[in-house]
Formats: structure tokens, C-alpha cells, sequence
């Protein structure tokens, strides 16, 4: 397996809401086709975060760049010819090769459908949006096929074979659409890390996520003839958990279970050390203080054996704390899961765990395991998710791609 860290902790859709609540509204849209695909409908992600300048280039196989006004689609700047541009925030303007231009969103395409932003290729459109705070927002638009080929790149391991592939490209499909399904308009948000899934551009994609995810054109995960909300992560550690121990939510599809497909390998076992004092600041940071920490208990664990509560003990008080939010507080890259045991060593606190990531849903690392030991794509999925059915997308935003 690779060593790059596989995607993780991708969050429920009501608290990615909450999470991305000041990032840009869902954007999905589509032209007719012959095929009627969902894969051939448009989705815009958002590019990392507000920045004050961008450079885009076009590929080497592409003529020039061509730079629209957003807001009327009429081309700036006829005379230049754009292989190259720089553009900035300056005051209430945007500034393109150190000119300002009277409108406040652009859409950047190429020839050949391919937009380098600081140096990484994406495909499709790029919009490079003004903000009230003399920032940009780059999104770029395109379609679903083509980010879920690069997303199951960024996802997955490079050795993952292809049926796992296959599951990991009906597993995001379905997390995507089912966002997109319940979100009204102006609401929530699809962006490029694990606030909604690992996307990467052009750089993530091979033949094989490509082939994958037309292997599984339109193909997604239900219950009841609804789409599922796929949770998923790095790694169970060796068993899942539900969805109502990590989240408070009873979801029938997202129950725990015995996962020895994930018992070895990455993320079988980690450590994680931090002093006390590093614990202090990290909770007074967040408006919680009990003076000298003394003490870390662990007060009860979910079926899973994930953490449910922890009690801290501390010179000046107690906290009690839900094992998820004490995590959070750490840190998620850092104490990879709540499936850990605590003790104190002199001036420092050490935390030996499992696994990585939420634990609800598809364990990735478990779902190439699976594939490597001749597993079906179907069979790993319903492994995972409880009373699920692969099914052909037939919902509401078919009417968008066959432009109804």
C-alpha cells in the first residue's frame, strides 16, 4: 500500500453545513445530452481558501487562455493573447497582468479544457470571484465524471485495485449527490478537502480511477430508493462504528460491525504524545479551562470500542467531554481516532490507538483489503452499508442533466 495518508473523516451532511455555512453555495448544472448521464452533470468546486492572488496558465497543448466577463460572458481584453495571467485583489478590483477590469467575477477557459492554477491542472471552467473582503474565491467547474476521477485518485491508494476503485467511485458519486439532493439553493458547499471529499484536479487522475468510475457510470447506493449519505474513511481500526454513537444520528445503514479486513496494515496501531501543557492551551484556545491538567480518563466507549466519554481532571476542575469533540480538539490529523487508551508518563500524556478517521461508513483501507483477497465491488459495499442496494440514478438532479 502507499504511504501518502489515505482521504478521511469526511463529515455528515448536516455538520458539513455547519462547517462550511461561509463557503459558496452548491452549483450544479447541465446542458441536454444524448446519454442522459448523471456523470455529465456539472458540479463547481471551491478551490482552497479566500487568497489575494492566483496565476493561471494554460496547458502546453492549449492555443491561449480565453478570459470572459462572468456576469455578461463577453471576452476582456480582444487585443491580448493569454497564455499566461496573474490576477489580484486591489482594493474593491480585480487587477489581470496589472490591469484593472470593470467587473467583479471572471470565467477562465482554455482550448483544451485544461486550466493550470499555480501550477496544478484542473479540467473544465475556472471562475476567480472578487470578495467583500478584497480576497479571491477560485472555483472550478466540470463535470461530475471528470472530479470523480481525480477525487477516487485522491482517495484511494495507488496499488488500490479495481474493484475497490470501482466501490470507492459509487461510494463518492452517492455521498456527492446526496449533498446535492438535499441542499436548497444557496446552501452548503462542495470544496476540495475532507469537509466534502479529497479533490486534486487533473494531478489525481489515472487510467485506472478514469476507467473506474465509467465502469460505474451513474451507478450509486440506496435505501428505500433514496441515495445514501456514504460516509466514509481511512481505516476502522477493526471495526466500524454507527452512526449514532459517533454523531447522535440513527441512520439504518450506518451501524457498526466487526471489520477484520481492517485489523492490519496502515493505521493498525499509532501513538500520539502531548505534554500536558500543549493539552492546556489547546482547551483554553476553545474557552475551556481547568488549570493544571492532572488527569485523563477514559469514563465509557461505544460497541466499537471508540471512546464515548472522557473526563479531564484538572487543578482548577473538570471537564467531561465526548470522545468525538475531544478529538477534534486535539486535532483529527494528529489523534487519528477515538478508538484509543491514555496514560500519563511524567509530563506528558500518550495516546495508543486504531484506526483512522470517524469509523462510520466504508473503511477504505478494509475495502482494499477486501479487493486484493477477490471481493466483488458489490460485495465490499454491502459489507459496509446495512440494507443498501446499487441501483441506477434516477433522482431529481436527472432532470438537470437531461435539461428538462
Amino acid at each position: 500500500m502507499k504511504t501518502k495518508e489515505l482521504g478521511h473523516s469526511h463529515v455528515p451532511l448536516l455538520l458539513a453545513f455547519v462547517c462550511l455555512a461561509s463557503t459558496m453555495p452548491f452549483c450544479f448544472a447541465g446542458a441536454p445530452t444524448e446519454t442522459g448521464h448523471i456523470d455529465e452533470m456539472k458540479v463547481t468546486v471551491r478551490l482552497g481558501a479566500e487568497r489575494q492572488a492566483v496565476d493561471l496558465k494554460c496547458s502546453p497543448n492549449a492555443a491561449k487562455l480565453q478570459i470572459l466577463d462572468a456576469a455578461t460572458s463577453a471576452p476582456l481584453f480582444k487585443r491580448w493573447d493569454f497564455r499566461a495571467a496573474t490576477i489580484e485583489a486591489v482594493g474593491s478590483s480585480l487587477v489581470i497582468n496589472d490591469e484593472a477590469v470593470a467587473t467583479e467575477r471572471l470565467v477562465i477557459a482554455s482550448s483544451d479544457g485544461v486550466v493550470l492554477i499555480d501550477q496544478k491542472p484542473y479540467r473544465g471552467k475556472m471562475e476567480v470571484a472578487l470578495t467583500g473582503n478584497s480576497l479571491l474565491i477560485v472555483r472550478n467547474t466540470l463535470s461530475l465524471g471528470d472530479y470523480l476521477a481525480s477525487v477516487v485518485g485522491a482517495e484511494m491508494p495507488d496499488s488500490a485495485t479495481a474493484e475497490a476503485l470501482k466501490a470507492q467511485s459509487i461510494v463518492s458519486r452517492s455521498y456527492i449527490l446526496h449533498r446535492m439532493e438535499k441542499s436548497e439553493p444557496n446552501a452548503g458547499s462542495v470544496c476540495d478537502s475532507v469537509l466534502s471529499q479529497v479533490y486534486a484536479g487533473r494531478d489525481s487522475e489515472s487510467p485506472e480511477t478514469i476507467e473506474a468510475v465509467k465502469k460505474t457510470r451513474n451507478l450509486v447506493l440506496t435505501h428505500k430508493k433514496h441515495v445514501i449519505d456514504a460516509c466514509f474513511f481511512a481505516s476502522s481500526g477493526g471495526h466500524t462504528a454507527s452512526a449514532k454513537d459517533v454523531w447522535s444520528s440513527n441512520v439504518p445503514y450506518l451501524k457498526g460491525r466487526k471489520d477484520r479486513f481492517s485489523e492490519g496494515g496502515m493505521y493498525s496501531s499509532w501513538e500520539l504524545k502531548l505534554s500536558a501543557k500543549a493539552i492546556e492551551r489547546l482547551l483554553a484556545k476553545n474557552g475551556k479551562r481547568i488549570g493544571r491538567l492532572n488527569k485523563i480518563v477514559v469514563k465509557n466507549r461505544d460497541k466499537s470500542g471508540r471512546v464515548r466519554t472522557i473526563l479531564l481532571k484538572g487543578s482548577a476542575g473538570k471537564l467531561n467531554m465526548r470522545g468525538v469533540d475531544f478529538r477534534i480538539l486535539m486535532g483529527t490529523r494528529k489523534l487519528r481516532s477515538t478508538m484509543f487508551q491514555v496514560k500519563r508518563q511524567k509530563d506528558k500524556f500518550i495516546f495508543t490507538g486504531k484506526g483512522y478517521g470517524h469509523g462510520v461508513g466504508l473503511s477504505q483501507w478494509g475495502a482494499c483489503r477486501m479487493a486484493e483477497t477477490g471481493y466483488r465491488c458489490k460485495q465490499i459495499l454491502k459489507f459496509y452499508y446495512r440494507s443498501v442496494a446499487i441501483s441506477e440514478y434516477s433522482g431529481p438532479l436527472m432532470t438537470t442533466v437531461k435539461g428538462q
